[in-house]
């Protein structure tokens, strides 16, 4: 992580000495020196980091000298900030004499710190940080025992696991098998992914030993293969294994000076015409592939390759036949019984649970997530200890130290850290930074880009925002499997995500080794005082006051609503001179703290889900602030102060109700005249408008916005608008509504629409559709509500080639919706709201043919199914909400005339009024599947009226 800082510090550097012309010219003199020492710094550090980490005093002493680096960075960071403020353009002319006196501080400050770096670079030969040339070599054969050149690999051990010692893989062998034997004759690639500790090495090695895949291959090869491989010593591994497995004669010598192009051969010599398996067991890239494909020959008698990793990507970049299969956490019945077998094995407990120790035992199985390693690892440990309430409560609490103490799980540590230490820099920070979300907290993907970027973890690049470059930082995480998405919506984009408990345990302990974070909680009680964050998840009074004494954090984060009013009763954040980050989300205040705004080098704000009423004018103080998160909160009118905010990116400023409509209301607030001023902003959650064109032309002046929400038109302002839209050519989201839903607003003039839009919502009646929607070919989603189009809008709408959400909200006057053979080929999700007049909806066999969920709601008239519904071979949701009892008597299991159409249907849903009360009636039409509405996020509306109550 310190490399991340001292990048950070440098960049600051750099823009200081370029841009800040009233630098004194001794002063620009030492910065650029500083700034050659610390690039100087962050080289040695990337070069030998990777190659420092093995057991001894060499380790011991290169942590140390990574801590000093890290705070000589921290603290050059906290110079340039604070003489950053006091010299900015900003400050008014009568501060000059305090500006003099900042410069020469920084002048000073650098040169001590200075003086720092010399002492510590001197001490680097104390510490043995030489380069130590090429990094061993990590791949070889299995049969050898051995891929560390002095260290046993920690991942062998999943290879001789007794089956007894195994529990629910049964199923999930057999299926290996079948694909092993079965399927084309080509050359296919089967991958099992998954977490580290998952069982993926001993899945397969289950399948791999079975006898009846062995008498169906003629050569047999199993390579374990690590991140920093040696090309000729993989060739090596693969040609080997397959000759020992044959036991065919091998001439080590002779092998060992073959060069890779002679290995090449001599493998597609040795399986040329034979059908053959390899396993390729914990691959971290495709290299591997890229230099085996041209060595394993396809004779087209069904070899099979074999392939497990932690990194979901790496299938993609096979160009033969594919199967994965992706493995997942233990069941907790399954868990349990490995749990119990693993800890209480002997005769005096025989594998089972004593009644006493349960609800410990199961506090501690959760620890562990399903994972099969965590499990064996963790039961071996208590399998050791006495079987008490209060031994056990001390492991529980003490679980994260016991990883580097408890040679268990010394194992269980080395095999987890090796995912960890494959992340490239700038992720290990970002993954790191997820310490200070509570325990079982759901993350948000927006929520944690956000902080990412304020915190300046991510990287610019080219072309994207911020916060399009942390969004690929969080979907790589995923993709290692380092984070576990909990909700992806439809466009395949992960809503919220969590760190599996095992994982946790680990960040807890690295990130108080690297001083990125303190936590106060009834577990991670840390007394770093080093570290510049503080994540608050309960009521701490005594460590909250110690913790009043530290000047130098530049974030604090509060999970819990207790503890921040007690916070802002007493003015916690006064003596936090450099915060840069404050989270307040659904803190139990009413009134703006007004000493915030003292906070100068504020980045973050986030008042989220408040009762804050009211900003103050002095929020203009806060000339730093990128993000102003106001979302939820009962602001109404921004104040002309929020005009000084010339860094602001993000402004996030609605607030949406359900109020006495079926459909969400978005309430935005009014902005003052001047805001085309804040040309950095790339997202304007909601502004009233109504019929104040000034307003609507000063959004056009906003070039960088993502994101804009126009509320409550009134009047003719729909050419404005056009005006308006056409000047912004990054949008990317657009939401327009009118003040009453039967006003008409023309947008027929807007000739050149943000060819990059992706999602658009119109509220407001249009009668016909515009034609420029049809030329939005990145459009992804779309509501209509209230337009009162006369035409078809499905038909209209559906050669749109990106579409993936379509919602007509009483958006349609007519009678019929057809659908053709090729329309709508990525739509998974149509929901069709209140359209009074609709009795029919046609859809031609071979039409939305990725279509997922289908939701009817308040078609009086509809009274039969869609017709070609049974076409829709990937429907797995069909909602059906306050529709004609006819219509629901059609579907109804084994009774309904329209039942064959549906049955092929996961979940069928019939949602309906009675007693005053929504009533929800669903059934699995296969009844092979357990029936949910979880993922449909039904929420009826408590003043919604239904027009058909009480008609099941």
């Amino acid at each position: 992580m310190a490399e991340v800082v001292l990048q950070i510090v440098l960049e600051k550097l750099v823009a200081m000495a370029s841009a800040e012309a009233q630098l004194l010219g001794s002063v620009r003199v030492q910065v650029h020196k500083l700034a050659d020492d610390l690039e100087a710094m962050k080289a040695f550090l990337c070069d030998v980091k990777a190659r420092c980490y093995h057991n001894g005093e060499a380790q011991q002493g290169f942590n140390v000298w990574v801590k000093q680096v890290r705070e000589i960075s921290y603290d050059t960071e906290d110079a340039i900030e604070e003489v950053m403020v006091r010299i900015s353009p900003f400050r008014r002319s009568y501060l000059y004499l305090s500006q003099l006196k900042a410069r020469h501080r920084l002048g000073s400050r650098i040169q001590d710190i200075r003086a720092r770096i010399r002492a510590i670079c001197e001490r680097r030969s104390a510490f043995s940080l030489v380069d130590p040339g090429g990094a061993p070599s990590r791949c070889s054969s299995c049969l050898q025992g051995s891929v560390f050149s002095n260290q046993t690999d920690p991942r062998t051990g999943s290879l001789w696991i007794d089956e007894a010692d195994t529990v629910g893989i049964d199923l999930t062998k057999e299926k290996l098998i079948k694909w092993l034997l079965e399927g084309e004759s080509r050359l296919t690639a089967i991958f099992v992914i998954g977490m580290g500790g998952l069982g993926k090495t001993t899945l397969v090695k289950k399948a791999f030993d079975s006898h009846t895949v062995t008498g169906n291959f003629k050569h047999h090869a199993w390579v374990t293969v690590s991140k920093s491989f040696n090309e000729a010593e993989l060739l090596r591994a693969a040609l080997k294994g397959f000759m020992d497995a044959d036991k065919a004669p091998v001439d080590p010598n002779k092998l060992q000076m073959m060069s890779n192009m002679e290995l090449v051969e001599a493998l597609r010599s040795y399986l040329q015409g034979e059908r053959f398996i390899i396993v390729l067991d914990d691959i971290w890239g495709v290299n591997v592939w890229e230099l085996l494909k041209f060595a394993l020959p396809d004779s087209r008698c069904g070899s099979r390759i074999m392939i497990t990793t932690r990194t979901g990507d790496v299938a993609t970049y096979f160009e033969i036949p594919v199967r994965v299969h992706q493995l997942q956490p233990l069941p907790d019945k399954e868990a349990w019984t490995l749990f119990c077998m693993k800890t209480f094995r002997g005769d005096e407990h025989k594998g089972v649970c004593p009644k006493d120790l349960e609800t410990m035992s199961l506090s501690i199985l959760k620890k562990c997530g399903g994972l099969p390693l965590a499990i064996v690892a963790i039961g071996g440990m208590l399998s050791r200890k006495n079987k008490t309430m209060l031994e056990w409560r001390i492991v529980y609490d003490s679980l994260t130290a016991e990883f580097k103490s408890d040679k268990n799980l010394k194992g269980l540590w080395s095999i987890l850290l090796l995912s960890y230490d494959d992340l490239p820099y700038y992720l290990k920070t970002c993954y790191l930074y997820l310490s200070i979300f509570p325990e079982d907290y759901l993350i948000k993907r927006m929520k944690l880009v956000r902080l990412w970027v304020v915190e300046r973890f991510v990287e610019e690049k080219e072309g994207l925002t911020l916060e399009e470059v942390a969004e690929a930082y969080l979907n790589e995480l995923v993709s290692r499997n380092m984070i576990q998405a909990v909700e992806v919506d439809h466009f395949n984009r992960v809503k919220s995500c969590r760190v599996h408990d095992i994982m946790r345990e680990i960040i807890h302990l690295k990130s108080k080794e690297e001083a990125l974070v303190e936590i106060l909680d009834d577990r991670y009680v840390t007394s770093n005082t080093k570290a510049r964050r503080l994540s608050i998840h309960d009521k701490f009074e005594g460590l909250i006051e110690t913790n009043k004494r530290r000047p130098n954090l530049w974030s604090v984060l509060v999970f819990t609503t207790l503890t921040a009013d007690s916070l802002l009763n007493r003015n916690f954040f006064k003596g936090y001179r450099l915060l840069r980050v404050v989270e307040l989300e659904r803190a139990p205040v009413c009134e703006f703290p007004d000493y915030l705004v003292d906070l100068i080098h504020l980045r973050y704000l986030s008042l989220r889900y408040t009762m804050i009423s009211t900003l103050p004018e002095s929020i203009g103080k806060l000339k730093n602030l990128e993000i102003l998160d106001l979302k939820g909160t009962l602001v109404s009118t921004l104040p002309v102060g929020i005009l000084q905010l010339k860094q602001l990116r993000q402004l996030r400023n609605y607030r949406i109700s359900f109020g006495s409509s079926i459909y969400p209301e978005s309430y935005g607030m009014t902005i003052p005249v001047g805001m085309g001023c804040l040309t950095k902003l790339q997202k304007l959650g909601s502004v009233e408008v109504y019929d104040n064109v000034s307003i609507i032309r000063e959004m056009g002046k906003l070039n960088e916005l993502r994101r804009l929400g126009l509320i409550g038109l009134r009047g003719d302002v729909g050419p404005d608008v056009c005006d308006t839209i056409e000047t912004l050519s990054n949008l990317r989201a657009l939401y327009i509504s009118s003040q009453t839903s039967d006003l008409v607003v023309d947008l027929r003039s807007l000739s050149s629409p943000p060819q990059f839009l992706q999602r658009l919502f119109l509220k407001f009646g249009l009668q016909t559709l515009p034609t420029w929607i049809n030329s939005l070919s990145y459009l992804t989603k779309l509501v209509l509500q209230y337009s009162n189009l006369i035409l078809d809008p499905l038909a209209a709408l559906q050669d749109l080639p990106s579409l993936v959400v379509l919602e007509l909200r009483d958006a349609y006057n007519g009678k019929e919706l057809c659908c053709a053979e090729t329309g709508y080929p990525k739509l998974k999700k149509l929901h069709l709201n209140y359209l009074p007049n609709l009795e029919s909806i046609k859809l031609r066999d071979g039409a939305m043919p990725e279509l997922r969920e289908l939701c009817l709601v308040t078609c009086d008239k509809l009274k039969m199914v869609p017709e070609g519904i049974e076409n829709l071979k990937k429907l797995k949701d069909l909602l059906v909400w306050d529709m004609p009892s006819k219509f629901y008597h059609r579907i109804k299991r084994d009774q309904g005339e329209d039942f064959w159409k549906v049955q092929h249907v996961p979940t069928v849903a019939y949602i309906y009024m009675s007693r005053g009360g929504w009533v929800a009636d669903h059934f699995t039409p296969r009844g092979s599947e357990c029936p949910t509405l979880l993922n449909l996020q039904i929420n009826p509306p408590m003043k919604y009226r239904s027009t058909h109550s009480d008609t099941k």
